[in-house]
């Protein structure tokens, strides 16, 4: 009966366990291939074919964006850095910031947009050449939440506005919450 007792428990434990696992679905592109997050590993299901990455070395994923499909961004805000993976998560390039970032976008090709919390801006970044192109003005008492953006425009959010910035990073609209 002790036995049964210890399994019983065991058994409750571990279905317990299983459940807390979370899947948090990322979203679909433009090809319809849908992609979800778990246990810190990116997935993509298209019909059949199924793929995923995962990376050991920069800690708990913050965000994924598949704005272009063929250039996924993936942040890992603990340790400043970001992935570039092809329509297959394969690899295409890694980046370690200098200043610390709070937010990446997918920008144009071979770009991301960036929030430097050291510099109090919003910045497009060349990853292929480690340069930032383009950089907006310093943002002074302001606390960003969040960061949305298309190719050529970026929304910089915080609890009590939003900022819009085009292409260019000059300030287009300033929206009161």
């Amino acid at each position: 009966m002790k036995l049964l007792s210890v399994f019983f428990i065991l058994f409750i434990y571990f279905v317990s366990f299983a459940q807390n696992e979370q899947t948090d679905t990322i979203g679909t592109d433009i090809y319809n291939a849908t992609y979800t997050l778990k246990d810190n590993t990116v997935f993509k299901k298209n019909n059949e074919i199924s793929e995923s990455y995962r990376n050991f070395n920069f800690g708990d994923i913050t965000t994924v964006d598949i704005l272009n499909p063929f250039e996924i961004v993936v942040f890992y805000g603990e340790f400043n850095s970001a992935v570039i993976l092809d329509n297959e998560l394969n690899l295409k390039h890694t980046i370690r910031f200098a200043n610390n970032i709070s937010f990446v976008r997918k920008g144009i090709t071979n770009k991301i947009w960036i929030y430097n919390s050291d510099e109090n801006k919003v910045q497009l970044y060349d990853f292929k050449s480690n340069t930032i192109s383009i950089s907006s003005q310093i943002l002074r008492d302001f606390t960003p939440v969040k960061m949305e953006s298309d190719f050529n425009n970026v929304k910089l959010i915080s609890k009590e506005k939003t900022f819009v910035f085009n292409q260019y990073l000059y300030l287009q609209d300033t929206i009161i919450h």
